[in-house]
């Protein structure tokens, strides 16, 4: 593969990640309150990521394997989603620190996949 093929997959994985991580932030400064909620709608968004980015690498992901990679993605990350958990029932500031959290979060798992993919398809 040449450097302009990796250039350019890497900008589309770039726009699908702070796309994705817009959405989570402001879906988890929503709905921070509702118990079980953020989980929810974060593995959907987390699941759907990962199969956008492994489209960038031609590849498609059969159900288990992306839910397989969303499940290593948050493990890898799971003081931030302990802290997005704690820190969100804060009166009136917790769904923006959740939010800020969430962003970040969803960019490094985001990220995470991109790797898996690099690596996994080279």
């Amino acid at each position: 593969m040449n450097a302009s093929t990796e250039e350019k997959r890497k900008i589309m994985a770039t726009k699908i990640i702070d796309n994705v991580a817009k959405t989570a932030a402001m879906t988890s400064a929503i709905f921070s309150q509702i118990p079980g909620m953020g989980v929810t709608t974060l593995s959907k968004l987390y699941f759907d990521m990962a199969k956008e980015l492994a489209a960038l690498f031609n590849q498609e992901l059969e159900t288990s394997v992306a839910r397989s990679i969303v499940i290593a993605g948050c493990e890898n990350h799971a003081k931030a989603i302990f802290n997005k958990s704690v820190l969100g029932w804060i009166p009136l500031i917790g769904n923006l620190i959740n939010a800020k959290i969430t962003f970040t979060l969803t960019q490094n798992i985001g990220w995470f996949f991109y790797n898996h993919f690099v690596e996994t398809y080279k």
